[in-house]
């Protein structure tokens, strides 16, 4: 069964990872084993003016600076996916239909791309959080 969201097409429209060369292994370990919030994470919507059934998401990963300890990468991340949602399909929320299974799919895509491009780095891989986006979809 197909589902009534289709990803036309992605792509990544920004990777950065900077090293940081002033970072202890003690820091290295503690950041690699901190919880979620030291990194920053958006969501942004946008739709063809001519049809309501074709999205554009975009998801903004970045690491925090002001977090503590100190970070082993700087870290900022945007992919950008082309969506499509079945004319037949009916629901009564599709802007929060697109945001929660849209970045989902991104998100999805943007945790293993980080894991591999860091993992060539000198503090190892980074290993992004599960993220509920349903929870940070607006009601």
């Amino acid at each position: 069964m197909n589902s009534p969201l289709q990803l036309e097409h992605y792509f990544f429209e920004r990777m950065e990872c900077v090293a940081n060369p002033n970072i202890t292994a003690e820091e290295v370990s503690a950041w690699h084993q901190a919880d979620e919030s030291r990194f920053g994470l958006r969501v942004e919507l946008g739709t063809n003016p001519e049809s309501d059934r074709e999205w554009q998401v975009v998801v903004e990963f970045f690491t925090d600076p002001d977090y503590q300890p100190n970070s082993p990468y700087e870290l900022s991340f945007s992919a950008v996916g082309m969506f499509v949602v079945d004319e037949q399909f009916e629901h009564n929320d599709l802007e929060r239909l697109i945001r929660v299974n849209g970045a989902s799919v991104l998100y999805s895509a943007m945790r293993e791309f980080v894991a591999l491009f860091t993992s060539r780095g000198p503090w190892g891989a980074v290993k992004l959080p599960t993220v509920n986006f349903r929870l940070l979809a607006p009601q």
